[in-house]
Parts: structure tokens; sequence; C-alpha cells
């Protein structure tokens, strides 16, 4: 007796294409929700980023000290340079972390071929900034702005900035996103702001009518930092924003 014989019967043409196109809707219903999710995992990653580097600077400043304008040395609180505040950080408050100082989603970041783990090297009490700190700097941009002198009343001011989002002008605007030094990380969606008080806000622009104001001595709000209460104000040098390396 010969065993029977089962035919098995394959997917036709028809049917494939039909699953093919039922999983490229799919995909593009999906796609953007997923793609908004990563976006919003990275936002909150920026915000941690960024209160670190304010728990930071109030733990090392506690009320008595800035950091002023000048040249950065080893056991120097000065600096013209972002590599330099990071290093005073660093070596005062313990935030050895070269990673806090760049951003998962800044396009300036793309060039970087390795993250720094650290800030700055230590050869007894002398202090230096990590070759790989400042070589990531050079191959691609940090993800924040800050300026000196800062000032001596800005820890604990709950409107004062510390520091912010890269690319945010003194008309209150983030421009589009790119990877130059006035390019900014999320585009017009906005940026992060750190105050004297540890806080952190994200916002479309400090232009807007609300809570997102910089403020001034009097109380007005202002879109500028620079006319913040809690930046030195008619210091020389004034305040400026520091340079990328």
């Amino acid at each position: 007796m010969k065993p029977s014989r089962r035919s098995h019967k394959g997917f036709t043409l028809i049917e494939l294409l039909t699953v093919i196109a039922i999983i490229g809707i799919l995909a593009a219903v999906l796609f953007p929700g997923v793609q908004g999710v990563m976006r919003s995992a990275k936002k909150n990653s920026a915000l941690n980023k960024l209160r670190s580097i304010g728990q930071g600077y109030m733990n090392w400043a506690r009320g008595s000290r800035n950091i002023s304008s000048g040249a950065w040395a080893s056991g120097k609180t000065q600096t013209t340079t972002i590599s330099g505040y990071a290093a005073i950080l660093a070596d005062g408050a313990s935030l050895d972390s070269g990673e806090l100082w760049f951003l998962d989603a800044d396009p300036a970041a793309d060039g970087i071929t390795a993250l720094p783990k650290t800030v700055i090297t230590k050869t007894g009490s002398v202090v230096s900034i990590a070759t790989s700190f400042t070589t990531a700097l050079t191959q691609g941009k940090s993800g924040w702005d800050l300026y000196t002198p800062t000032s001596r009343s800005l820890v604990g001011n709950v409107t004062a900035p510390l520091a912010w989002t890269r690319g945010l002008t003194v008309a209150g605007q983030w421009p589009a996103a790119g990877a130059t030094a006035t390019d900014s990380v999320w585009g017009t969606e906005g940026g992060h702001i750190v105050y004297g008080d540890g806080h952190v806000s994200f916002c479309s622009d400090t232009l807007t009518t609300g809570t997102n104001f910089f403020t001034k001595a009097d109380g007005a709000p202002s879109a500028s930092w620079k006319d913040s209460s809690g930046v030195p104000q008619g210091t020389t040098p004034a305040p400026t924003l520091l340079l990328p390396n």
C-alpha cells in the first residue's frame, strides 16, 4: 500500500503582497510614535545632564564663590572656555563625567568618535584637562551654553539662568538645529534652562508670555539672559558666552 501524499500549498503572490502592504501600513503608523518616544527619552536624558551640571555648580559655589573670566589653569577658578568651566566643576565638585557636556540628539555631536569618560586628569595636585575631552570638543560641540563671570548671588536664585541648551539668541529664540556653535540642538522646539536654584525648565523660547522669562532686577521679564538680575550687570568684562574649547 503506497503512503498517501499531502499537497503543501504555499502563499500566493497576492497573499505575500497583501502581507507586505499591511506591514508597510503598520510601520507608517507606528514609526512616528516610536520616533517621538525616542526623542522624548533623549530630552529627559538632556534634562538630567543639565540638572547635574547645575547641582555641581551650586555644590562648588555654596554662595561664596563664582567663576570669573580669564585663562584657566590648574587651581584657577576662571575660564573663557567650556573645557575650563567643566574642569573647575570636575576638580572642585567631583563632577568629572565628560559625557554630561554632550547630547545624543545634537547634530554637532555626530562627528565625535568617542565620548570622553572624564573631564580632567590629575598628577599629584596638578589638574589637566583630559585630551579625550578637548578632542571631543574639537570634533563636535558641547550641548550647553554657559557664561562668565557668574555671580556670587546666583546660587538659590529661582529666575537667574546658569546654563541652557546651545544656541539661544539674546532675542530669546533657538534657531534651527545644526552642527555649529550658533545652531541649536532641538531646533525651534526650544531648549532646557537650568536656574540658580537647580530647577530645569524646557521652553520653546523666552519671548512668549508665561513663566519662562529671564527676570530683570526690577521684576520685569526679558527675553535676554544678559538682562537677568542673577547675571552680573555692569561688570568688566561684561558677561559673555564661553568659547567651545
